[in-house]
C-alpha cells in the first residue's frame, strides 16, 4: 500500500475516475448515483461475523435478530452488572510469557 500523497502513487495506483466503476473493497472507490466516493464503514456486527464465523446478533434462544440497546463504558457500572449476574468482576492479572521451546533431539545430534 502506498500513502495517499506519495509522490509516485499515481504511476502505480490508477485513480478511480480513470477506471470508472471499480470493485468494492477496503479503501477502493465506488460509484453511487453518479458520484464517486469512499465505501461506507462496515457495521461492527458484520466485522465480528467475518472474523469469528457466526452472527453475534443472532439470539441463542430463538435465533431472532437482537438489537444493540446500550453501550456501557463506565467500569463501575460494568462491575455492578457482573456482580449481580454472579460473574467475576476483577480483572485477571497477566501471566508470564512462555519460555522458548527446547531444542529437538534430532537438532541436538546434528551439532
Amino acid at each position: 500500500m502506498l500513502a495517499p500523497r506519495a509522490a509516485w502513487r499515481e504511476a502505480v495506483v490508477p485513480s478511480p475516475a480513470a477506471e470508472g466503476v471499480v470493485a468494492q473493497g477496503v479503501g477502493q472507490a465506488y460509484r453511487h448515483s453518479g458520484r464517486v466516493g469512499r465505501r461506507p464503514n462496515r457495521a461492527w456486527a458484520e466485522l465480528m461475523e467475518r472474523s469469528f464465523g457466526f452472527d453475534v446478533l443472532a439470539c441463542p434462544r430463538c435465533t431472532g435478530r437482537m438489537t444493540l440497546v446500550a453501550l456501557i463504558r463506565d467500569a463501575a457500572v460494568v462491575g455492578r452488572i457482573l456482580r449481580h449476574l454472579g460473574l467475576p468482576d476483577a480483572v485477571p492479572s497477566p501471566r508470564a510469557g512462555r519460555a522458548p521451546p527446547l531444542p529437538w533431539e534430532a537438532d541436538a545430534e546434528r551439532e
